[in-house]
């Protein structure tokens, strides 16, 4: 189902597709249109919502461009026509059941109209599900999205008291406590859920407790506000003090306690563990669990309750439970039983053992105890089956050894805890226990640390939490270290657990031993489960796809995926989501990952980790080969061979290279991690051959600088270690390609230059790489002589039978100095000698790109049409190919065609998408070249105010990036603004600056301008 949803981040789905918004202003644009649902939103209202007071001057074209990004967004999930264009703006057109904050006002509406009713609980609790995060419109902070969030928090609170209600009304108390106390907690000046929260502590008998929380909302109120509490708030209280269960309702305060059954005078038995002093948080799984178990004795009900709790080694499963068996003990009479399974052993308990246990404490006498299970197993079931009772059974490893202890009927419940799903347990309601978040968290470690230690600097506390990756078992043992010393400032402890390769021996405290618990977790895998995860375990991967299991366990996808969705069962692998190609990603809890690489360290050979790496090394670069060919960034000139790659098999590369770009996206921060571990165990030929496969995921994804610089730092540490000069001329050749991405030309040159002196004469290949990047560099510099001396020099390097595509490249630059010092007929045939060699190779990105240099020539000998033509062919194929610097470079130059046509109103829209482009992916020379383009536009139009303010900004970038040519045409544009203005001796004093440099760099403009020097 197509919903827009608000009560959260701002989000679009199509059943199980999320459309992806991208930037904060396109999520504004959406969200103000859908909270003016129906209502036309002129342009400048629009501008108000996302901007309030701080509006950029070209803020209108801006609008037009993110409501673009909205519908393509929206294209992909099939709903583009949700924004219409309605003179004078935009309108949403959507239905209003469509938005999940209008669903929750009606639900809200619907619930309060039905009564004190099971049907009105039943609504108001659909409604408050609707909700995903702590606020509405998460993320925005826009003066419309603020006052939208606050209207729809102020209905939620609404909903959630009218619930609280509901469930007093209904004889909930219980369930209400922990959810209120949440309530109360974070909103105590709110009087109406205080007086609920008193009246639900009395009728469980907690009259004391109910007396507390009054005075403390009357200190909060006297403080804060500098009043006393309200007419109804002092009449709940006067209830509790003069015990009028008239005024309070029913519940459980004044029941008697059960007597014994059958006459015995023996005690119930009551096994539980103590609760936990200072258990926080999990307000939501405890009203889950309290719920379930509250289903006992159902009239109708034939089977016990039975809730299965499951989730990782130190999640707090067991405290969970244990907690649920406290709050709920007054419903079971007959006695709370408690077994562990597993206990600290690393063997599970036999059922016999278990059945053994359950009955002698119950009361049978141990010596009269069968020996075999059937016969324990029908003991069990006739003791119990009259028995109101609990049942926590902890630690279970598997459904066969929990079957023979389930209870035979309604009387009793169970409670399950599990590090596996126990998905085949029959009749079971399941609850997988996620880490808390980091509020709960950060207050578990503040109670165990204690009250009166100094949180000074409060960022400290948060990091200690980010590195017990919130796993409360590790929170615990950490703020159990900070109160056994509390000489220690909580930045000591965050100092110590930085370091991963000791985080684990860090997090023991007394008896409490993370490594302990994971241990046990890890003992409950078979075989096969242990080595996958060691082996996934082995690279620090942030995340991965399911296919990576095949190369390092050497077996095929499907297994590979069957292996990792298992480890997802046992709670020690997590989904973090779906990537762009469509696979879901999974990820290993730091913790648990720390311990797993333990274990592969101690369990198997350098040998065997080595292998396994090898072949997913392998298995990436083959990958990475294939998507660079098939990407927008035509990155494969930059990816030298690598030694060695392992086909993943046709099926699942199609899979996978579905979207080239989106794979290297995915597999970005996994390449990173893998080229430093090789770097770090002695693969320096993996670890450069896989940075290389970087280069062409950051030329993919544009201008994601860092994972490339790093990568190839980590590298070439390990090359020059092993003495690896070939390895060390690529990787300098590398990082000159990275430093002329990054618009540093003198960098540039420098990197190819050293790599020139290592390839020396014994690598050709690489030789000419060096001198091409070297040539490209002076090129950009407008070194137009000493560019085409090495590009030439280059092409020769390379000779007739040299790779296709790199020869395309060097003709490519040697016809770019051409046309930039006016020999057309040079540059056409160099650039027409590159177009055939870019066909031949069937390379998209660098036709598309000689054609638009073959166009530039066009427009330079004022062949428009023709220009337009080729400009035309080049947009297509960059939009094909998804290559969005493509497609603004082009559009730029076909701007100017525009303009020079007579077209001015469309050569504008075009450069406003175009600057949005550039100033998005970071690109100065862009944003640089599209400035100048629209000074030139306004210019033009005779409006020399509009045309100062870009060009200027655009001779600042071109002087703060180094390039004299490009500034010099810009200080001439320039000229005509100040002429225009009257400033005749500094029009006359930038043109002839500007002729000089174009004099002395060779340029085409030195002829073109001579005669025009002087305004």
């Amino acid at each position: 189902m197509f919903e827009v949803r608000l009560l959260g981040p701002v989000e679009v789905w199509d059943g199980g597709r999320r459309a992806p918004l991208g930037g904060s202003r396109p999520l504004a644009v959406l969200a103000a249109l859908v909270v003016h649902l129906g209502e036309v939103i002129s342009t400048e209202r629009l501008v108000d919502f996302v901007w309030d007071e701080e509006a950029p001057a070209t803020a209108g074209a801006l609008v037009a461009t993110h409501v673009s990004a909205v519908r393509r967004a929206l294209a992909r999930v099939g709903t583009a026509e949700l924004v219409r264009t309605r003179p004078p703006g935009y309108v949403a057109d959507l239905a209003p059941d469509r938005v999940d904050a209008r669903r929750f006002e009606e639900l809200l509406a619907a619930g309060r109209s039905l009564g004190r009713t099971e049907e009105a609980a039943d609504v108001l609790a659909e409604a408050l599900g609707l909700w995903r995060g702590r606020d509405a419109l998460e993320g925005l902070g826009q003066s419309f999205a603020r006052i939208e969030a606050a209207r729809l928090t102020e209905l939620r609170l609404v909903a959630q008291e009218e619930s609280f209600g509901l469930a007093l009304d209904l004889d909930r108390a219980d369930a209400t406590i922990a959810p209120l106390l949440a309530h109360v907690a974070a909103h105590p000046l709110r009087e109406r859920p205080r007086g609920q929260l008193m009246t639900a502590l009395y009728r469980t008998g907690r009259v004391s407790d109910a007396l507390r929380v009054y005075q403390e909302g009357r200190s909060v109120l006297r403080d804060e506000l500098g009043i006393d509490p309200g007419p109804e708030l002092r009449a709940v209280h006067q209830a509790v003090l003069t015990q009028d269960s008239g005024a309070l309702g029913g519940g459980r305060a004044a029941r008697p306690v059960p007597a014994p059954r059958n006459g015995r005078s023996r005690p119930a038995p009551s096994h539980l563990p103590p609760d936990i002093a200072d258990f926080v948080g999990r307000a939501e799984q405890v009203r889950w669990a309290t719920e379930l178990v509250r289903g006992v004795g159902d009239a109708g009900r034939t089977a016990p309750p039975i809730g299965v709790i499951s989730g990782r080694s130190g999640i707090g499963k067991t405290a969970l439970a244990v907690h649920v068996g406290h709050r709920t003990a007054d419903l079971f009479p007959d006695g709370r039983l408690f077994v562990d399974l597993r206990a600290a052993d690393t063997t599970p308990l036999e059922p016999a053992d278990a059945l053994a246990r359950l009955l002698r404490a119950m009361g049978v006498d141990p010596d009269t105890l069968p020996s075999g299970v059937e016969e324990l197993t029908g003991l069990y079931r006739t003791h119990i089956g009259h028995r109101r009772t609990l049942i926590v059974l902890d630690n279970a490893a598997g459904e066969a050894h929990l079957r023979p202890l389930l209870p035979p009927g309604p009387g009793a419940a169970v409670l399950i805890t599990s590090r596996r799903r126990l998905v085949a347990l029959e009749g079971a309601a399941h609850l997988d226990l996620a880490v808390p978040d980091e509020a709960e968290a950060l207050g578990l470690l503040r109670r165990v640390a204690g009250a009166g230690r100094s949180w000074a600097e409060p960022e400290q506390a948060a990091e200690i939490v980010a590195l017990c990756g919130r796993l409360p078992l590790a929170v615990r043992i950490a703020g159990a270290r900070l109160a056994a010393r509390p000489h220690w400032a909580p930045g000591r402890l965050v100092g110590r657990l930085r370091d991963e390769r000791r985080r684990l021996n860090e997090l023991s405290a007394g008896d409490l031993e993370l490594r302990a618990s994971l241990e046990l977790g890890y003992s409950d895998l078979d075989p096969q489960e242990r080595r996958a995860l060691r082996r996934l375990a082995l690279l620090d991967l942030p995340d991965f796809a399911a296919w990576i299991a095949a190369p390092l366990l050497d077996i095929g996808t499907e297994e590979a995926e069957e292996a990792v969705e298992r480890l997802v069962d046992c709670h020690f692998i997590d989904v973090v989501g779906v990537d762009g190609t469509g696979l879901a990603r999974y990820r290993i809890h730091d913790l648990a990952r720390e311990h797993a690489r333990e274990r592969c360290l101690v369990e198997e050979s350098a040998e065997d980790r080595a292998t396994a790496v090898l072949r997913l090394a392998a298995s990436w670069l083959d990958l990475a080969r294939k998507a660079a060919a098939r990407g927008p960034g035509g990155a494969t000139r930059h990816f030298p061979e690598p030694a060695a790659v392992r086909p993943l098999g046709p099926e699942t590369e199609e899979a996978v290279l579905a979207r080239p770009a989106a794979w290297f996206a995915a597999e970005q921060a996994g390449l990173l991690a893998a080229v430093t571990h090789c770097a770090d165990h002695g693969m320096a030929r993996t670890a450069r051959d896989l940075a290389g496969a970087l280069i062409a995921s950051s030329a993919a994804l544009y201008n994601q600088f860092d994972a490339w610089s790093r990568a190839h730092t980590a590298a070439m540490a390990a090359v020059r270690r092993g003495g690896d000069v070939e390895g060390e001329a690529w990787l300098l050749a590398g990082l000159g390609q990275l430093r002329y991405e990054q618009d540093r030309f003198e960098d540039s040159y420098a990197y190819f230059a050293d790599a020139l002196r290592l390839f020396g004469e014994r690598l050709p290949d690489g030789a000419a790489v060096a001198l091409a990047g070297m040539g490209t560099a002076r090129r950009e510099q407008a070194r137009y002589g000493e560019a085409l001396e090495l590009l030439e020099t280059a092409l020769e390097r390379y000779g007739d039978t040299g790779d296709a595509g790199a020869r395309a490249g060097v003709l490519y630059g040697i016809g770019y100095v051409h046309r930039e010092q006016g020999r057309g007929p040079q540059a056409r045939a160099a650039l027409s000698g590159a177009l055939a060699l870019y066909r031949a190779a069937a390379d998209l990105h660098g036709e598309g790109l000689t054609l638009r240099s073959l166009a530039l020539c066009d427009r330079a000998e004022g062949r428009y049409a023709d220009a337009e033509r080729l400009f035309l062919d080049a947009l297509r194929i960059f939009t094909g190919l998804h290559d969005t610097f493509g497609v603004m470079y082009t559009e730029q130059a076909l701007a100017k065609v525009e303009l020079r046509t007579g077209r001015p109103a469309e050569a504008g829209r075009r450069l406003m998408r175009c600057l949005a482009v550039a100033r998005e992916r970071q690109d100065r020379f862009g944003e640089a070249l599209v400035l100048r383009t629209l000074g030139e536009l306004r210019l033009a139009a005779g409006d020399t105010e509009a045309a100062r303010e870009p060009l200027e900004r655009a001779a600042d970038l071109w002087a703060e990036l180094g390039l004299p040519l490009w500034r010099a045409r810009t200080v001439w544009d320039l000229a005509g603004v100040w002429s225009a203005d009257g400033e005749t001796e500094r029009a006359r004093a930038a043109r002839a600056e500007a002729l000089e440099v174009f004099r002395s760099v060779g340029g085409r403009e030195a002829s073109e301008r001579a005669g025009d020097g002087t305004p």
